[in-house]
This record gives C-alpha cells, sequence and structure tokens, in this order.
C-alpha cells in the first residue's frame, strides 16, 4: 500500500503548483504507518475527486451532511483500496453511476484539518482527482449529500469553506487547459 501512495505521490513532483511542503508533509506521514481511518481514526489518507464537464465547464460539488459544507466526492481510503481504487467505488457509492471509459487523473494533493469535535477525524491527507465527464443530472447519494450541483469553477470555489479544498479548485482553475 506504502508503495502504490508513493507512486502516486511522485506523479506530481514536477508539477510546479503542487505545493513541495505538502508534497514533504505526505512522505513524511507516509513514513509513520498507519495509513487507513480503521488503523488511524485521527489522521488518514483519502480520496477526492472533482467531476468536471469540459463543454459546460463545470464542476460538480456536493453539500456533505457529515461535513456540513460544499466539497467534492470523495471519502477514506479502505483496507487493501489504492487511491485510484478509492474514487472508483466513491463515484458509484456517492452518485450512483459506475466510473468508467472517463478520464481520471491526480491532480493535487491536500492537507484538511478537521475541527467538529463530535469526530475522530482531525487530519485527512487527500488525494485529488479529475474526473471528466459529460454533464449528467446524478442521483447521488441523498444520505452523504443534503444537495449537490453543477457549478462553474468559480462558484465551486466561492461555496467552499475549507482553505485546502480551496486550494485544490483554484490550482485546478489555473492548471488545467479545459478551464
Amino acid at each position: 500500500m506504502r508503495k502504490t501512495f508513493l507512486s502516486e505521490i511522485s506523479k506530481l513532483k514536477d508539477k510546479i503548483y503542487v505545493d513541495k511542503k505538502t508534497i514533504e508533509q505526505f512522505l513524511k506521514r507516509l513514513k509513520s504507518g498507519r495509513l487507513l481511518q480503521k488503523q488511524n481514526p485521527a489522521d488518514h489518507f483519502c480520496s477526492f475527486f472533482v467531476p468536471l464537464d469540459i463543454k459546460s465547464k463545470s464542476v460538480f460539488l456536493g453539500h456533505h451532511i457529515k461535513a456540513n459544507q460544499w466539497i467534492p466526492p470523495g471519502g477514506h481510503i479502505e483496507v487493501e483500496e489504492t487511491p485510484l481504487q478509492t474514487v472508483y467505488r466513491e463515484f458509484t457509492e456517492e452518485l450512483r453511476l459506475p466510473l468508467s471509459d472517463q478520464k481520471v487523473e491526480l491532480f493535487d494533493l491536500g492537507i484538511t484539518r478537521i475541527t467538529d469535535p463530535k469526530r475522530l477525524c482531525r487530519i485527512h491527507y487527500d488525494f485529488w482527482y479529475l474526473t471528466t465527464i459529460n454533464k449528467i443530472n446524478f442521483k447521488y447519494d441523498k444520505s452523504e449529500f443534503y444537495e449537490a450541483a453543477w457549478l462553474t469553477i468559480d462558484d465551486a470555489i466561492a461555496k467552499v469553506k475549507r482553505s485546502s479544498i480551496k486550494m485544490s479548485l483554484n490550482n485546478l482553475k489555473q492548471n488545467h487547459v479545459h478551464l
């Protein structure tokens, strides 16, 4: 598992827009072991993805129930999963559609601090993927999201409150050729 995580992280080392301090923190956290929520509820690795419709230049976000914030879909990496496999699983679970022929690419890393005192989670080490897909009306999981919508990237950035997620969306906006 550690080797797979390292391989994913190394894909971003030469990207000038990826924060080098974040890469260093990912590598340091990777060395300490116990990478998953089941092994370490306080700080662990997650995968998130931003569905992008190139034609309308819009992204899909949801008002997440547990987080009580607008965020892209995604979640905790499970035992025996790679970060990319988590994207495929979460896409199906949260958006009720299998991810198949769509292009999926890692575009950023982020560290999200969780401040909800009712949750054991304190820090997420987030792999950020872009999934290009034609705009459709997802039948998203209503037990995960109060509501969800396609938004322009600027509207998405405005809705998001967490700075780490804003940073990844800004990186996407500034460095992705389709936006």
